[in-house]
């Protein structure tokens, strides 16, 4: 067995989880585990705030219902109140998501661990990356940051689970 592991994470407790399982099934099968993250970009402001305060980068201030918003995290970027600031401040957050779970999948023993951050529909992104790494299994969280919320599956593993040609294992 050599096809490639991928995981999904968005830096939330259940991609967290994800990763964590994903990383046990690399280590114990022998299998290269690729860590995909989509980044944020056009998504709802409270769900990127979300997630910075998940990753420890901002303030508690910035949970859903708090004041600040995007406002409130341009602090940590120069220029976060314009169009190209929001980018980077999303693009480096992607960044220090992936890397925290590379580090964490590797702490687990997980076997030559890439990781591939890329922008658009999460779900297609997902798939995309899947097929391109000829993934044996896709392993994502039940629910990640999104506001969506459905009876059993957040809409990205549901379409994920619908539409890929490979095993999917989902994390709750």
């Amino acid at each position: 067995m050599a096809d490639t592991i991928v995981v999904a994470t968005d830096g939330s407790d259940t991609g967290r989880r994800a990763v964590d399982f994903a990383a046990t099934m690399s280590k114990e099968f022998g299998q290269p585990l690729c860590i995909v993250h989509v980044l944020m970009l056009g998504r709802p402001t409270e769900e990127f705030a979300k997630m910075a305060e998940v990753e420890g980068l901002a303030k508690p201030a910035l949970k859903s219902g708090g004041t600040g918003g995007m406002a409130a995290l341009s602090g940590l970027f120069p220029s976060a109140e314009d169009e190209i600031g929001t980018a980077r401040m999303i693009t480096a957050l992607g960044e220090h998501v992936a890397a925290s779970a590379k580090e964490r999948a590797e702490e687990v023993g997980a076997r030559n661990v890439t990781t591939r951050i890329c922008a658009g529909d999460i779900a297609d992104e997902i798939l995309d990356i899947a097929e391109a790494e000829k993934a044996d299994v896709i392993v994502l969280g039940r629910r990640g940051l999104g506001r969506v919320r459905e009876v059993l599956l957040g809409s990205v593993s549901q379409k994920v689970l619908h539409h890929a040609d490979c095993k999917v294992v989902i994390v709750p």
